[in-house]
């Protein structure tokens, strides 16, 4: 395909930074963010009265929180993108298709590592085709736990990793640190950003 014939994509063009953000905030908080008065349990096995279902995104909402990730993607020597299963795997493959859209940089692979290894075929715990280096995504990370799982699961293979980026941290700063010390680590929203809600 010639750079010429290559279509822009709205999601990415569109917006600017502040703007880009500020929708996806609004969809958060009207769709993703629950409060209740009972106590929910989070994946890192803590309990909170909020939680926030990404599942809820929809298909703007998953655009729009895709093209922020790219934006921060595409300035890194990232080649792939993917996480843990679930919560990695529409944003990785979302980003990757925006990825293709665009002139200036070459399109991005999607993987996504399993939460164990696969008991038939060829036993694969990464499916997919992760060149290094390789960019971890999650849609919400409170404790890091699924983060270093497919982190470690990365490493083990022997496949460079850079850094790892989440739509929501939830964590505190010790879990920062524990992030960081595998790599670089960003988030476009922190917990914090909903407390003005």
């Amino acid at each position: 395909m010639n750079t010429t014939d290559v279509v822009a994509n709205p999601f990415v063009d569109d917006f600017q930074d502040a703007e880009l953000k500020e929708k996806l905030y609004d969809i958060i908080k009207s769709r993703v963010w629950i409060r209740t008065d009972k106590k929910i349990k989070l994946a890192s096995g803590a309990t909170s009265s909020e939680y926030f279902n990404m599942k809820k995104l929809g298909a703007d909402g998953l655009a729009l929180a895709a093209a922020a990730m790219y934006r921060y993607v595409k300035k890194t020597k990232t080649v792939s993108v993917g996480g843990l299963e679930s919560g990695a795997i529409p944003l990785a493959v979302t980003i990757s298709n925006i990825s293709l859209a665009q002139s200036d940089t070459p399109p991005l692979e999607w993987f996504y590592v399993r939460k164990s290894t696969k008991s038939h075929g060829i036993n694969n715990q990464i499916e997919g085709s992760p060149r290094p280096p390789v960019m971890i995504l999650d849609d919400v990370i409170t404790s890091g736990g699924s983060s270093i799982k497919a982190i470690r699961a990365i490493k083990d293979e022997g496949i460079e990793y850079i850094g790892t980026m989440c739509v929501l941290f939830r964590g505190d700063s010790q879990q920062r640190q524990r992030l960081e010390q595998e790599g670089s680590f960003d988030c476009i929203f922190s917990k914090d950003d909903f407390k003005r809600a």
